[in-house]
């Protein structure tokens, strides 16, 4: 069956009942943690390399890789631009995306962008009265701007879209930073000068007085709340300096201790505390006089999921990796992605589209390393349909060689009136009538000669369990020969096994036939259509084909399985229901479309998912405001929540 749906982000979201639907980012895991670029807030992080930490509904982390140059906002929302001048944005619901149809962005403040033509820009449109703008600023409902010509302007609060001109310089292509609050605002030159323009400090005709502040800046911005709203000037010595209180607020009053060696500072609270970024990349946050680091954001656990540990030759294995990162984060990252290691690589293949395939029966180890965290997870594969050809003689059993080493992952050619076999990293040679043997290279003695029958050769099952560690069990009352290592398996059938079986089987399993079902899923046949068991037929490796009728008259054939596998086939609802569905579950034709495409949409209910997708893997419940929550998981990390028995989140 399908599997759909990934992991779940839930806590926070019934603040407004709002639904939700997000796609996860994939993380390579063969890139080195990049250092951070700027932050905001406590977790909403840039990165050197483009990609993106942010908050999804408040608490959930996640990862968008991109080509981000610059962020602006808060903790929750904000707009950046992407190194090719395009717009992103994001909220507490919506993951960062690129912006449609606005390119050529420069700069973002708040929810307004500068484009590199001088227009500004918000959610409306452009913003008519701003043109031939160099640089944006905006903090606490605060908004700057200063023109090509010099022009420092200032939202006015009272009146929205209206510039009050605070005052005009000369040199406004050597301004680098802008920032405001409070009716300030700071200007800082190439040079390193800082220059505030405040709305009420002005002379006798009304004409506001800049003040300089400074001479050796190289990183301004002001903080908000207690202590008084004070500018963070980050000076060309690596020390960061506050302006002080009212009478102080034109000076560099107090230098902040534990800081040195800092190239710029990313406001948090107050200027007791705040984000400092040494010249070397690292990060520390500076609270209250202590001076603690800032960790990337690194891998502390690895989760790997296989859709099957015990398949069968020439299946195909999907692989989900999920990384746990420090800050709480959940990455997926496809098998490619990561370092997989198979102990015995004639036994499991990885394919070009992230699956394993299942070349042979046997155990095998795989470690799966992403972000040099390793799991380890065992593959026991068995093979689905019987050989044939086993015999008993002496008391000695005996399996055709070839056929059995082929099913085994290996390989057997003739040579020298013998045969070689190359199973991994092991080889061996033997020859009909000769007891002696080689493994590896060196002489064994084998318990019982091979012997040529008109199948082949064949061998003495001694001689896997000697030379292979294989277990054997010969089936006296079916005549088979029963191998296995672990809990991975294969049978091979004598000329007797079938007529055995089918004497032995065949009364219990005829009580199927007659019976009508409805497909779920089962060899790509149609779903929720009606089949009727006609015949259940043994063939001669013992194994039993079922015949079914369709509605419409057409005769259609089960694979191949053992008698075993018919009983649990027809009695499980994975494969076939023993009901109608469409008359226990009259639900709309819509829903029924989704469900037959194993789709899943917002407000279904707890028996369409599970008819869509499938059980989960596990079951959770709590309660947030006052509304039942239930959390469905999947084995490959996917997840899908309801609220009051409905579907709310889905995040694929």
């Amino acid at each position: 069956m399908r599997k759909t749906l990934y992991h779940i982000i839930l806590i926070g979201l019934l603040l407004g009942l709002g639904s939700v639907t997000w796609t996860a980012g994939q993380a390579s895991a063969a890139d080195a943690s990049p250092q951070i670029k700027d932050i905001i807030g406590k977790k909403t992080l840039l990165m050197e390399d483009g990609s993106m930490w942010s908050l999804i509904n408040g608490n959930q982390v996640i990862r968008t890789p991109g080509n981000i140059a610059s962020i602006h906002g808060t903790e929750y929302e904000g707009m950046g631009v992407t190194s090719d001048g395009k717009l992103i944005q994001w909220d507490i619901g919506m993951a960062p995306h690129v912006v449609k149809d606005q390119t050529g962005v420069k700069q973002v403040a708040g929810n307004t962008w500068l484009k590199t033509d001088g227009t500004v820009w918000h959610s409306t449109g452009k913003i008519k009265e701003l043109n031939s703008i160099s640089l944006i600023s905006y903090r606490d409902r605060e908004f700057a701007a200063l023109t090509q010509n010099g022009d420092v302007l200032l939202e006015d609060s009272y009146k929205p879209g209206s510039y009050k001109k605070l005052g005009t310089i000369s040199d406004a292509a050597f301004v680098t930073a802008l920032t405001v609050h409070d009716s300030r605002v700071a200007l800082l030159y190439n040079s390193g000068k800082v220059v505030v323009y405040e709305v009420h400090n002005f002379d006798d005709n009304g004409k506001i007085i800049p003040v300089t502040i400074a001479e050796d800046a190289v990183h301004i911005v002001y903080t908000s709340g207690d202590p008084t709203d004070q500018l963070l000037v980050t000076r060309k010595d690596g020390t960061v300096w506050t302006t002080g209180n009212y009478k102080d607020r034109w000076k560099l009053a107090k230098q902040v201790p534990g800081l040195n060696d800092i190239e710029k500072t990313a406001a948090l609270d107050n200027s007791e505390k705040f984000y400092a970024k040494r010249s070397g990349g690292s990060w520390v946050m500076f609270d209250k006089g202590d001076v603690k680091p800032v960790d990337v954001p690194s891998v502390k656990k690895l989760d790997v999921s296989f859709s099957d540990l015990k398949p069968f030759v020439g299946d195909k294995l999907n692989v989900s990796i999920q990384e746990t990162y420090t800050n709480g984060a959940k990455i997926k990252v496809p098998a490619s992605k990561a370092n997989i290691e198979v102990e015995k690589p004639h036994l499991l293949q990885l394919q070009s589209n992230d699956t394993l395939k299942v070349l042979g029966v046997g155990e095998t180890k795989v470690t799966i390393t992403s972000n040099d965290i390793s799991k380890t997870v065992t593959v026991s594969a068995s093979l689905r349909n019987n050989l044939k050809y086993s015999k008993q003689a002496d008391g000695i059993v005996f399996v055709p060689a070839k056929s059995v080493f082929q099913a085994l992952g290996g390989t057997a050619s003739s040579s020298g009136g013998g045969l070689d076999v190359k199973l991994g990293d092991t080889s061996l040679s033997f020859k009909a009538g000769d007891t002696q043997a080689k493994l590896n290279g060196q002489a064994i003695q084998l318990k019982a000669a091979p012997i040529n029958d008109k199948q082949g050769t064949l061998i003495p099952v001694s001689l896997l369990s000697d030379a292979l560690g294989a277990s054997i069990k010969w089936d006296s009352k079916f005549k088979q020969a029963e191998i296995s290592f672990g809990e991975a398996s294969m049978t091979v059938v004598s000329s007797e096994t079938a007529s055995l079986i089918k004497k032995a089987a065949q009364g219990s399993l005829s009580r199927f036939i007659g019976k009508t079902y409805w497909i779920n899923y089962f060899q790509g046949w149609e779903r929720f259509s009606k089949v009727t068991v006609t015949d259940i037929v043994p063939d001669d490796t013992g194994s039993f084909t079922i015949l079914f009728r369709s509605a419409k008259g057409k005769t259609l054939k089960s694979y191949s399985m053992s008698s075993s596998n018919v009983s649990q086939l027809l009695g499980d609802e994975t494969y076939f229901y023993k009901f109608d569905p469409y008359k226990k579950y009259k639900w709309s034709a819509s829903t029924w479309k989704l469900i037959k495409a194993e789709q899943v949409s917002l407000g279904m209910t707890k028996d369409q998912v599970r008819m869509s997708i499938g059980n989960p893997g596990s079951k959770s419940v709590t309660a947030i405001n006052g509304h039942k929550i239930e959390i469905w998981e999947y084995s490959n990390f996917d997840t899908v929540s309801f609220v009051n028995g409905k579907v709310f989140l889905i995040i694929m």
